[in-house]
């Protein structure tokens, strides 16, 4: 080979090299600012997304590859190739239909867990053209089967055997953990999950942005506050009450509301069981009671009372420092997944008798019916 002929050759093959490089540039694996359970990384023009387990951020367990054109075309090993963007989408359950809402792609999703588990106000109600794939609150697999769904998100209670499922379907599920974030803005991120799978990261991110400054705000007007209200939290069901941890999603957002919380100190994640005598013990003189309801009817203290007399012992049920979140007549759910800057607003301003503020999803209870 000449010499004119070899250096011809080394500027062709330099070139080729570079144009290679730039356009299918590998990016490290990056991590989400609050979120722990998923991350994501780029290859080309190919995205890939780990979701871990609680119990186990360091494997993932699930690996998502996102691709574009031929399937056979890609290295997928043990991946689950999904064909984005997803353009028929399956939701299980209402906070999905929140991120999903947030991002304005509302009219993509087909297909729901249950229209009967749908929220009185959810955005896709009267909607004719919805399919369903549970059979109680498990899926159906021959429902699945005929709705030819590009993705279905889904969030594990732990007891499906979801490789089962997957085998059994075509269509991937996407696993949402969103529900096992504790703190509220982590699980707020999650829309960043689930846009990478219709394509609108930016949009996703400008979201995201607008909602963790307003959620730092308020958490600053609470900590410069000077009144520091004891709260409790919840009723008891069926005879026993879930009170939420200290480290627990309520019980964070309580922190960041700057209120004094009795079980503050207990850092697990997740519900304490604990019996009447020991709230009434604990949360006696609490100043305000926060209650989420969601009965057919709205809890009143006429109801409360016919309940349990006890109750006339809690200092807030005395003062009537007790404010209610009806599930049938708010979106807590479906929207205050991406709004959790409106939940802390509404413990920071009714928690300290702001008579000017105007709720989003809490209002006094009623004396009766």
């Amino acid at each position: 080979m000449t010499k004119k002929l070899l250096f011809s050759f080394c500027v062709i093959t330099t070139a080729l090299f570079c144009a290679c490089t730039n356009t299918s540039e590998n990016k490290p694996t990056q991590k989400p600012k609050y979120a722990h359970l998923f991350d994501y990384r780029s290859e080309g023009e190919n995205t890939y997304i780990n979701v871990y387990l609680p119990q186990d951020t360091t494997t993932p367990y699930r690996t998502y590859l996102l691709y574009k054109g031929e399937k056979k075309k890609l290295p997928i090993g043990d991946t689950i190739p999904v064909h984005v963007p997803l353009e028929n989408i399956g939701c299980a359950h209402s906070t999905q239909i929140g991120f999903i809402t947030a991002l304005g792609k509302q009219n993509q999703i087909k297909s729901i867990g249950s229209v009967a588990l749908l929220e009185k106000k959810s955005v896709l109600n009267g909607r004719k053209d919805l399919g369903e794939f549970f059979n109680g609150w498990t899926f159906d697999i021959e429902k699945l089967l005929t709705l030819s769904s590009d993705g279905i998100f889904f969030s594990p209670y732990g007891t499906e055997d979801i490789d089962a499922i997957q085998k059994s379907i075509k269509t991937p599920i996407l696993l949402d953990m969103s529900p096992w974030e504790n703190h509220p803005l982590a699980r707020s991120e999650w829309i960043r999950f689930v846009s990478f799978f219709l394509e609108c990261t930016e949009e996703a991110d400008s979201v995201f942005s607008a909602l963790e400054k307003r959620y730092l705000e308020q958490e600053k007007i609470a900590v410069n506050s000077t009144e520091h209200p004891v709260v409790l939290s919840g009723l008891p069901y069926q005879g026993v009450w879930y009170i939420p941890s200290g480290g627990s999603y309520k019980g964070i957002l309580f922190s960041d509301a700057s209120l004094e919380y009795p079980w503050k100190d207990n850092k697990e994640t997740g519900s304490l069981t604990v019996d009447f005598e020991q709230v009434l013990s604990r949360g006696v003189n609490a100043d305000v009671w926060f209650i989420e309801s969601g009965l057919d009817t709205c809890p009143t203290k006429e109801d409360m009372l016919s309940q349990n007399k006890l109750y006339t012992h809690f200092r807030s049920f005395k003062t009537g420092n007790i404010f209610i979140c009806d599930t049938n007549e708010v979106l807590y759910f479906e929207e205050g997944i991406m709004h959790p800057d409106y939940i802390l607003e509404d413990y920071i301003h009714l928690s300290r008798g702001d008579k000017d503020y105007t709720p989003h999803y809490y209002q006094p209870i009623k004396e009766k019916k």
